[in-house]
Formats: structure tokens, sequence, C-alpha cells
């Protein structure tokens, strides 16, 4: 799918991107599943001046396929920390590191 909108020039939107599976909350700052990664987006949040929300969301629109996201909050504090996320490039090796820290290997 991702490859297909990529081509089509179809924008795709992450709905809810921070929660870790239906109802059952999210993954930022839960050390006891995602120990690795929380540490590693602690780390980036602090390097490039964001909250852990900005991290999650500059992630996310880093990449190729230019996915929106779309909170699911009203919070306004949690938009705004989204939104500083958006303004940040990731580089490439902070990228593929969260990706690897999420548990994912790479090809």
């Amino acid at each position: 799918m991702l490859d297909y909108s990529r081509t089509a020039g179809i924008t795709l939107q992450a709905w809810s991107p921070f929660l870790k599976g239906y109802l059952n909350g999210v993954f930022l700052g839960d050390r006891e599943a995602y120990p690795d990664l929380n540490d590693l987006i602690d780390e980036l949040a602090d390097e490039y001046g964001v909250t852990p929300i900005g991290i999650a969301t500059a992630w996310i629109t880093r990449h190729p396929a230019n996915i929106q996201v779309v909170l699911g909050t009203t919070n306004p504090g949690r938009v705004a920390e989204a939104a500083a996320g958006s303004d940040i490039v990731l580089s490439r090796e902070h990228w593929y590191r969260l990706f690897k820290a999420a548990g994912h290997t790479l090809p």
C-alpha cells in the first residue's frame, strides 16, 4: 500500500499512531514493553529539543510516503508537541535506529 500510494500521489494518514493496540494505551513511556525504543526516543528528544511525542511525529513524517499524523487528541499540549516534531527532519541514521529499536529488522 505504501509503494502504491507513493507512485499514485495518494497521501496516507496515520490515525492515533501512538497507540500500541486497541484500548491498550500508548507505547510512549511504556518501558515494560518497549524499553529500548523509549530510551532512544528520550535520547533523541533531548538531542532535538522536543518531547517524545515530537520524535514519534518526526519519525512518521520523515517517511518517504509523506504520511500525515492524525493525533486523536484534543489536548492542546499534545497537539503543540506533535506540531514541533513535524518541523524536525530526522537523519536517516536516527530514523533507522528508531525502526530497529521498535523491534523491526532491516533487509
